[in-house]
């Protein structure tokens, strides 16, 4: 199991980090990470937006705290991609607790990939930043050097 957490762990480390961008709602975000994900990726952003519509409109994918996980299974990728994007302001995601989020850490997981990872990096997620001060340094870190730092030391720290 071990093994599992850190390759988890290291999954969960964003590859973008995005700071302070100025989104207007939930279509916004999710055209903004299909956006900046297809750019990075060589991938089309009009199926990555659609697929996080997809699953968004099942259910929102806010956990309350401000934060949300939009998550969707894509073609064309052989292993899960993370961005980081902090919004500000915060915006309406339809979170339980009605708190706007200021905090999206968007994956995507490959369609063909095994369902169980994609299952446990959402756990994973979802138990490191339910946590109110992990949020909170997050939320006030001054530039992506510093958030990549802090994801790094609590994931490294939830792999034991």
């Amino acid at each position: 199991m071990k093994i599992e957490t850190n390759r988890m762990a290291v999954w969960m480390q964003p590859e973008q980090i995005h700071l302070d961008v100025p989104l207007r709602d939930v279509r916004h975000a999710l055209e903004y990470i299909a956006d900046v994900t297809g750019m990075s990726h060589g991938l089309e952003a009009g199926p990555i937006f659609r697929a996080l519509s997809r699953r968004e409109q099942a259910g929102s994918t806010a956990l309350g705290g401000g934060f949300a996980i939009p998550h969707a299974r894509i073609s064309g990728i052989d292993r899960p991609l993370t961005v980081l994007v902090r919004a500000r302001p915060g915006i309406d995601f339809h979170a339980p607790d009605h708190v706007p989020v200021t905090l999206l850490l968007a994956i995507l997981v490959p369609s063909h990939g095994n369902p169980d990872d994609h299952l446990e990096l959402l756990a994973l997620i979802a138990e490191l930043f339910s946590r109110p001060d992990f949020r909170a340094q997050m939320n006030c870190e001054s530039n992506a050097a510093a958030v990549a730092r802090s994801i790094r030391l609590a994931t490294d720290a939830l792999a034991g």
